[in-house]
């Protein structure tokens, strides 16, 4: 049996503003967090320099339910106020259930998706293959910002 709440908090994505030029990009980064905590870190150091502003408006969302339908439901929500949905794709990133369902969302809602791979040798996940999304490899502050403003 799934338990919902371990697993979201395992996968939460990190929604936020980044401004580039000038204007605002409402993102949501999906990541495996277990394995990929550092990529939000990351992007949290990048916020705080005056290349890259983010807001991070995930850190107050918390969702105490098991309810599966109900989680799905506000991810999906979430999702779908943004312009641009980022993955993070580690070394198990595609074994991850909940990433594959946010992908498969975004997908859905015609959003822009940008698959950053931390390393080319990893496995991506299905659903990301065949997509048309913009992919970059390596972690490069430069490269996802210009992502986000193709």
């Amino acid at each position: 049996m799934l338990i919902a709440y371990t697993a979201f908090l395992g996968m939460i994505g990190l929604g936020g503003f980044i401004y580039i030029n000038g204007r605002p990009r409402k993102i949501f980064v999906s990541y495996y967090s277990k394995g990929n905590s550092h990529f939000k870190n990351l992007i949290m150091a990048w916020g705080k320099t005056n290349r890259l502003n983010i807001e991070d408006v995930s850190t107050g969302i918390k969702i105490k339910s098991k309810d599966e339908y109900y989680l799905k439901k506000r991810i999906r929500e979430q999702i779908n106020k943004a312009d641009y949905f980022v993955v993070f794709i580690g070394e198990n990133t595609h074994t991850r259930q909940w990433v594959n369902w946010e992908i498969e969302q975004a997908k859905n809602l015609k959003k822009k998706i940008v698959a950053v791979k931390e390393k080319k040798t990893h496995k991506s996940p299905q659903p990301l293959l065949g997509c048309g999304a913009i992919w970059i490899y390596g972690f490069c502050e430069e490269e996802i910002k210009n992502a986000l403003n193709a």
